[in-house]
């Protein structure tokens, strides 16, 4: 059951905290090479049908339906909490999706399909790696989500989900592993 009163304390994000974050995606981003080279030795038609599924965590029509979905759900049964939590959860999501879009226009990293150097960045051009959209998205809602329902079990499959949707972009060859952390840090 979605909260019907107030969700989760707003955590406010002190400098510290995002200093933290960007070095450790800079110690991250280190390893994306590997990361890289290891997830593609070990792709398989296995992963690449797994992956599929996954992959669709991030997908407009998920992230935005199921919060839509909701927040339609309170308005047509007159129930002002069930409302306000979809409406709460689309805009976590919408959110998350402006920042990640304003952070790919800025950095434009290449992705590992496109070069072989994960330090390879044209900002203000088509280069859209950096963060995980996908990664970002599906992130947005399992947290949001989470923060709605009060529920273990159900965070536990949330996060899940959104880990198999960063691992889709790992194995997909679309993203560098810093950026489906910095996606999901979003």
């Amino acid at each position: 059951m979605l909260a019907t009163g107030a969700s989760a304390q707003a955590h406010n994000i002190r400098w510290w905290e995002a200093a933290m974050a960007v070095g450790a995606l800079g110690v991250v981003s280190v390893f994306d090479h590997g990361v890289d080279d290891w997830v593609q030795d070990h792709r398989s038609s296995s992963s690449d049908r797994v992956a599929r599924t996954f992959r669709n965590g991030g997908q407009p029509e998920v992230v935005f339906g199921i919060p839509g979905g909701i927040l339609a759900a309170g308005v047509i049964s007159g129930r002002p909490g069930l409302r306000r939590s979809g409406g709460r959860v689309l805009a976590s999501v919408v959110t998350a999706g402006l920042v990640t879009g304003a952070l790919k226009e800025v950095t434009g990293r290449f992705r590992p399909d496109d070069t072989t150097d994960q330090y390879v960045f044209r900002p203000f051009s088509n280069h859209d790696a950096f963060p995980s959209g996908h990664a970002t998205m599906a992130f947005a809602l399992a947290t949001s989500l989470s923060a709605e329902l009060h529920r273990p079990w159900a965070t536990a499959l949330l996060y899940a989900g959104a880990t198999g949707t960063a691992w889709s972009r790992l194995n997909d060859h679309k993203h560098w592993l810093s950026d489906v952390l910095a996606g999901a840090t979003v």
